[in-house]
């Protein structure tokens, strides 16, 4: 096998010019998510970590975070909270711990750091002054019927609501793939490569 760095293309049919018959894509998904919140300054959880590992003494979270999401990224991030001094911090998820898709030794680990869970939760307003927020309502959330991917739904519960006050929140529901020389392959509807469930075949032959 050869590596070859430091080279960006323009196509995957640029590589399929060149004479390579077979090609797996594994680029991850590193573009920024959505936002999380309708109104107030919040972290994108990737650019939260990217900032910590540059300069670590650059953040000031304040003593009471919020982090939205239920994946590993949403761990990396509840789990950096704490070591940068952060008094409460809580994962906010709107299903229950059987349906995050985080691995369980991750959730497990930021429990004994001291994370504190708020699942059937969902982010419903917040309140705060120039752009900063203060305080949070959450949702309360119960599961319905199985949604497209097999997992049950969260639905609201009619009326009722908690309410969490916080200095950071930082938002880790979803990532995208970087569409940058991957723009001929077809993508779902969440950002990620379209690819076949069995055989991870992508629209263009040959392609994985």
């Amino acid at each position: 096998a050869k590596m070859v760095t430091g080279r960006e293309i323009a196509s995957v049919q640029e590589l399929k010019d060149e004479g390579f018959t077979d090609i797996i894509v594994a680029i991850g998904a590193w573009a920024h998510g959505r936002k999380a919140l309708k109104y107030g300054d919040e972290y994108d959880a990737l650019e939260f970590l990217e900032k910590v590992k540059a300069a670590p003494g650059s953040i000031d979270l304040g003593t009471d975070v919020v982090v939205i999401g239920g994946g590993n990224t949403a761990m990396d991030a509840c789990r950096t909270a704490i070591r940068l001094g952060a008094k409460d911090v809580f994962v906010v998820y709107r299903r229950t711990r059987n349906e995050m898709p985080a691995d369980d030794i991750e959730i497990v680990e930021a429990e004994e750091e001291g994370v504190k869970f708020k699942f059937l939760c969902a982010p419903d307003e917040t309140s705060g002054a120039d752009g900063r927020v203060a305080g949070m309502r959450l949702q309360v959330m119960e599961l319905g019927e199985p949604d497209e991917r097999g997992r049950r739904r969260p639905v609201p519960v009619e009326g009722r609501f908690e309410e969490i006050r916080l200095d950071s929140v930082i938002a880790a529901i979803g990532q995208k793939n970087d569409p940058d020389g991957f723009a001929d392959l077809p993508q779902t509807k969440w950002g990620t490569i379209a690819a076949d469930v069995c055989n991870f075949a992508t629209a263009i032959p040959g392609v994985f």
